[in-house]
């Protein structure tokens, strides 16, 4: 008897189980439950990725190492495309001031803006943006080669510092073009 009874309150809580499930799934259906962030916040989302994105692009364009930097958390961490890791604003900016001074490889390089390809918020505070970007590729011996590009991938982890977004982790790579079955367009050789 016991036997059943523990089966008939396991069964009892199955069903209660999948109530709620049909439920939520209805009220969800319906618009009835409030999303995690309200859509205000989707449309902050899109304009605070898009205005960091520019400014990185700007600062990027004009060699500014300054610049690009500041567009940092004090504590930032970045890996570079070739596995570099910087840690804090300020190896961050002896980095790029290297890379585009007057006598680094990027001072006299242009570069295409970057287009945002996914942007999610975390927290209210904290969100993911990847954007597809082009650079030179940079020959083993520090020099670039303008007449070539690596496709790449920039992963920008942002928190909001006041009424900025700034970055607290960026992580470039390379584009390696496989056709696989999953590959999205622009993917495949």
């Amino acid at each position: 008897m016991r036997r059943f009874g523990g089966a008939s309150k396991i069964a009892a809580m199955t069903i209660s189980i999948l109530s709620r499930r049909r439920f939520l799934c209805a009220a969800v259906a319906a618009g009835a439950v409030t999303p995690l962030f309200p859509a205000s916040a989707y449309s902050s989302v899109t304009k605070g990725a898009q205005g960091f994105i520019d400014k990185w692009d700007e600062a990027w364009k004009q060699h500014d190492a300054h610049a690009m930097a500041q567009l940092h958390t004090e504590d930032a961490v970045t890996v570079n495309r070739f596995g570099t890791v910087l840690q804090g604003r300020t190896a961050t900016e002896k980095a790029l001031a290297f890379l585009h001074g007057a006598d680094g490889p990027f001072h006299r390089s242009t570069f295409p803006r970057q287009q945002i390809l996914v942007e999610r918020m975390i927290t209210p505070k904290v969100m993911v943006v990847q954007s597809k970007w082009q650079n030179p590729v940079m020959n083993s011996d520090g020099r670039i080669d303008p007449a070539s590009i690596n496709d790449m991938i920039v992963t920008f982890v942002l928190t909001e510092v006041g009424s900025e977004w700034l970055a607290a982790e960026v992580n470039l790579v390379n584009v390696a073009k496989m056709d696989l079955p999953f590959s999205n367009p622009g993917q495949k050789p």
